[in-house]
């Protein structure tokens, strides 16, 4: 493929993205890191090129799709806007967002897509979950939006289930239940 994914928080999903886009398209990938040097060489093995955030806006003009994999921080928010992406992308270029809603400001995705700024966008992912009536989103052509699934495959469906049956039997038993999420547990945040 001719093509060049900038994936944007070039971390374990992003460079597990970029694989995938390496080994089934073909495409050259450009990885965006606030701190590039901490990159590990695992992940770096995927991307033709790991660069630091002085150059997101170089990486934006030469890319055909724009992947978002950023973790929610306080830095990250609405970082995925008018001044800082869509307005330094190409007007045939795609933007996807599998990372944190909250890194996105909807509002500006809605006006590149209405007056054709870029030609698309892809999101799994929404500052609100589910995405009210009322957002703009619904109404932007040449939008694609799935409710936070972009995870799940067959492999993850037939996991769920099996662990949702041997559960069931565990519940109908008083068994203690398996994978019990630990609501002390927070989540310490990553570098994007």
């Amino acid at each position: 493929s001719s093509k060049t994914l900038a994936v944007v928080g070039y971390g374990d999903i992003g460079s597990r993205c970029a694989r995938m886009c390496k080994l089934a398209f073909g495409m050259k990938v450009i990885g965006v890191n606030k701190f590039p040097q901490f990159v590990t060489k695992e992940q770096a093995q995927w991307a033709d090129e790991v660069v630091g955030l002085d150059q997101y806006q170089r990486v934006l003009a030469e890319s055909d799709y724009v992947l978002g994999s950023l973790p929610k921080m306080v830095s990250t928010d609405n970082f995925f806007n008018k001044a800082n992406t869509f307005d330094h992308m190409k007007k045939s270029a795609i933007f996807m967002n599998i990372g944190r809603g909250t890194t996105l400001d909807e509002d500006d995705l809605a006006t590149a897509l209405h007056s054709q700024r870029i030609a698309g966008a892809v999101l799994d992912v929404f500052k609100k979950e589910p995405l009210a009536k009322s957002n703009r989103l619904w109404y932007a052509p040449n939008l694609f939006m799935t409710p936070h699934c972009a995870d799940q495959d067959r492999e993850w469906l037939e996991r769920s289930m099996k662990i949702f049956g041997d559960n069931l039997v565990r519940y109908c038993q008083g068994s203690k239940l398996n994978n019990i999420i630990d609501k002390e547990f927070t989540y310490k945040g990553t570098i994007i």
